[in-house]
């Protein structure tokens, strides 16, 4: 009897050992930077996830970003991932208010000043220093499932 209580202890070690990392351990704010002012300054193509502190959607996200990161440091024909907050002030004026309507010459623009978000998180794909594709509620009602389906479809 002794012996099958110590087992289901250290079952239930186990079963908590591999629970607590199932969690992503995944931040935002260890993703390389880039403002808003430099969104479209860097040479070749990369991806910009714009992003805040407090977001559910964020979170749900965590687990792809996490994955994407690590396999775009492990391929080098990977486009770079940088991460965006807009908590920060000098990020501030990506944002439109929701009542607003985005720029219509938005896509393909290579006047940063033209790129704008409603909502986190938003993915950008600039390349050769233009705007190329948006995953955000600016197209999308499934900004979630259509970013992780996004990011999955780069790693394959």
């Amino acid at each position: 009897m002794k012996l099958l209580k110590n087992f289901n202890y250290l079952f239930l070690l186990l079963v908590l050992l591999l629970c607590t990392n199932c969690k992503s351990n995944f931040n935002y704010d260890d993703l390389p930077k880039i403002t808003y002012e430099n969104v479209l300054s860097l040479n070749g193509e990369y991806l910009v996830v714009c992003y805040q502190t407090n977001c559910e959607n964020c979170d749900k996200l965590k687990d792809i970003m996490d994955e994407y990161s690590k396999y775009s440091l492990d391929n080098s024909t990977a486009m770079q991932l940088y991460g965006l907050s807009i908590n920060l002030s000098i990020n501030k004026k990506i944002c439109l208010l929701s009542s607003e309507s985005y720029p219509s010459d938005m896509m393909n623009t290579t006047d940063y000043t033209k790129i704008k978000v409603k909502s986190t998180p938003s993915l950008l794909v600039i390349k050769n220093h233009q705007l190329i594709k948006v995953i955000s509620d600016y197209n999308t009602e499934r900004p979630v499932t259509e970013t992780k389906n996004y990011l999955n479809q780069l790693m394959k």
